[in-house]
């Protein structure tokens, strides 16, 4: 099995995930890489950022599945949701 990533799961909403970047925002999570014109910031959007966020938290906890339980909006994944640049293993 690969390493385990957190994602948000598909029925979240926005309003949600934004809730969930604020929270990460509030636990140290670097939001360097998702700024407009970063590595991660592309594409714009609430859920690719959330994504960024909530597997960095999640990276940062050391991976553990109860690192990924952001509110019941996200899951553990083994499949890499990077995109272009921005990478995420």
């Amino acid at each position: 099995m690969g390493k385990k990533l957190c994602v948000p799961k598909d029925a979240v909403g926005d309003a949600k995930l934004q809730k969930n970047l604020e929270w990460t925002r509030g636990r140290g999570v670097d939001y360097g890489s998702i700024q407009h014109g970063a590595v991660c910031a592309e594409p714009p959007t609430v859920r690719s950022c959330a994504t960024f966020a909530m597997s960095s938290y999640h990276r940062r906890k050391g991976g553990i599945d109860s690192a990924c339980d952001v509110s019941s909006t996200a899951q553990t994944t083994t499949k890499d949701p990077s995109q272009g640049k921005c990478k995420y293993v």
